[in-house]
């Protein structure tokens, strides 16, 4: 009878330990799971913070904090990690009352892009260890992934290129707010550059002199698209990855750069595109875009974004760098209609070294084979 008895008393004490560390476990309790603030690049690794906050007296014994990632995003030791479809953490704490826990995590990224969590997933056990307790927290955020950079002396050649265009096109056009100086008047000159005031002074004509305009932009066209069902990520990669190292060096020499792709951005599925601009918020955008790039959705024709750049008004002041593996006739003679109000061009062919030069040569357009690495 006596055991009975011990036997129920420890069957209702159970039962109510149960019931009351159910309902109080997970009163107060919070978790977060954070990347780093600052974007990182492919093939180098990243931290994240994983945050719990028990802010009541009752003590955890066992609390199991689990989150899921994208695959390309793994964490090298592998410990508490499974990696599937998704790459999966799990780890273990014990949480004394009102006490807070960091752990920062370092992980590696493997590939370009722009990565989410949603959510943290948190399971303890009743003192006994005989029933588990389940809770699901939210904690969105996002990270992003650059493309990582091209060799710099592979990249120098069509650098040079693009920058003579620019500077030679800069010059065909004077700024008349940009004073640079006063010469002697020439026959050739208007009417319009005569220094009225120093003429008068010196007893003889005098023009002014002004720097060419700054406002000359380069337009990178990224070309993303896969002709037949052959796919060729590897190549897009690279052009994405040259495109993003490109649109950096002219930035930092004060080039105004912009972008036109017919790659789809995985938010909402509209080409990327942004317009010229400058300074460190363009560089961000710019790279922004690049890696929102989901190369699993179809791209648009790149002759229906050429059409529609040639209704722009602005193409007799821009240079215009295509970045391409396709070669077809109706793109390239798209890309030449583009350059007839007075742009000028490069194509940087995006190719595996068995690929076949198809290009006719052009004096508007600058040719540049870039050989990809299978």
């Amino acid at each position: 009878m006596v055991i009975i008895v011990i036997v129920i008393g420890a069957l209702v004490m159970n039962y109510a330990l149960v019931k009351i560390y159910g309902h109080l476990w997970g009163k107060n309790l919070d978790a977060q799971v954070e990347f780093q603030k600052e974007p990182s690049l492919e093939g180098r690794d990243a931290m994240l913070t994983e945050t719990i906050y028990n802010r009541k007296w009752l003590f955890l014994p066992v609390l199991q904090v689990g989150f899921q990632m994208h695959r390309n995003l793994w964490f090298a030791d592998g410990e508490n990690t499974s990696v599937s479809d998704q790459c999966y953490k799990r780890d273990i704490f014990s949480v004394g009352g009102y006490q807070k826990i960091t752990r920062t995590i370092p992980f590696h990224c493997s590939k370009r892009g722009y990565y989410e969590l949603s959510q943290v997933e948190l399971v303890t056990r009743s003192p006994l260890m005989n029933k588990k307790f389940y809770k699901t927290l939210e904690s969105p955020d996002h990270f992003y992934v650059y493309p990582r950079m091209v060799d710099d002396t592979k990249l120098e050649i069509p650098f040079q290129k693009i920058m003579g265009s620019v500077l030679s096109h800069k010059n065909l056009y004077e700024d008349p707010f940009e004073f640079r100086g006063i010469r002697e008047y020439q026959p050739t000159d208007p009417m319009h550059k005569i220094n009225w005031k120093v003429s008068a002074r010196t007893d003889q004509w005098m023009v002014n002199l002004y720097d060419s305009t700054s406002a000359q932009e380069v337009m990178i066209l990224l070309d993303v698209e896969d002709e037949t069902i052959w796919k060729f990520d590897e190549i897009h990669e690279e052009g994405i990855r040259l495109a993003a190292a490109l649109a950096s060096r002219l930035l930092q020499q004060g080039v105004p750069v912009g972008i036109h792709t017919n790659g789809r951005d995985l938010k909402n599925d509209e080409c990327f595109s942004l317009n010229g601009g400058t300074g460190p918020q363009q560089v961000r955008s710019l790279y922004e875009g690049l890696t929102r790039l989901d190369l699993t959705k179809k791209a648009e024709h790149m002759e229906v974004i050429l059409d529609r750049l040639r209704e722009e008004k602005e193409n007799g002041n821009r240079t215009y760098v295509m970045i391409s593996k396709n070669q077809r006739e109706s793109c390239y003679e798209g890309f030449d209609s583009l350059l007839q109000d007075g742009g000028t061009g490069a194509w940087i062919a995006t190719l595996y070294d068995d690929m076949e030069w198809k290009l006719p040569e052009n004096r508007k357009v600058t040719m540049i084979r870039w050989e990809v690495a299978k």
